[in-house]
């Protein structure tokens, strides 16, 4: 995930937090996720789940900053976790909190299941209304990591379908005109 992406997702976040009227653990993990202490965050939101008689919109964004914290710590199989406990839980379904699914997804090698977050992020992106469209740069990125899915589960005339359509929309990504050509031979 670029720089700017990150950061965007991580304003989101934080302003998710604030704005859910949260104290305590809450606002110790979107102070430690603003400085970059992970671990910290990581516990100071695993508090705020834990919390009895918090608001569900709480909850929900104390999993979505625990989810932050484990991706941020590279630990995606926990971060995915959280992130579905998130939305379990009620909160937005957003493009950005579909591609983090997915990419957790990916890095713990469970493509179908990346596959379905990065198609429901996709089609979120789709139907957005002008004010809540997802950055193009995201939408690129989730497109391609959708023919990655596709390629590592061996549906290979979905990804051909998909990568003739991504390189005709992006034709100056040299490493998709390569992943067409290997896709060929496939």
């Amino acid at each position: 995930m670029t720089g700017i992406k990150r950061k965007l997702l991580f304003i989101l976040s934080v302003s998710m937090i604030l704005l859910s009227g949260c104290a305590g653990s809450l606002k110790d993990g979107a102070d430690a996720l603003e400085t970059g202490n992970y671990e910290e965050a990581a516990e100071a939101f695993g508090q705020a789940v834990s919390e009895e008689g918090a608001a569900a919109e709480d909850v929900a964004a104390a999993y979505r900053g625990l989810g932050m914290a484990n991706y941020e710590l590279g630990k995606y199989a926990e971060a995915l976790e959280a992130f579905e406990n998130a939305v379990d839980n009620g909160a937005d379904q957003t493009v950005q909190l579909y591609n983090l699914m997915g990419v957790c997804a990916m890095q713990t090698e469970d493509y179908a299941k990346g596959l379905e977050y990065i198609q429901a992020g996709l089609t979120l992106a789709d139907s957005a209304s002008e004010e809540e469209s997802a950055d193009a740069g995201l939408v690129r990125e989730m497109e391609y990591n959708e023919i990655v899915c596709l390629e590592r589960q061996a549906q290979w005339e979905s990804a051909k379908e998909k990568i003739a359509a991504y390189t005709a929309k992006y034709p100056d990504d040299e490493a998709a005109q390569k992943e067409a050509e290997f896709l060929q031979t496939r």
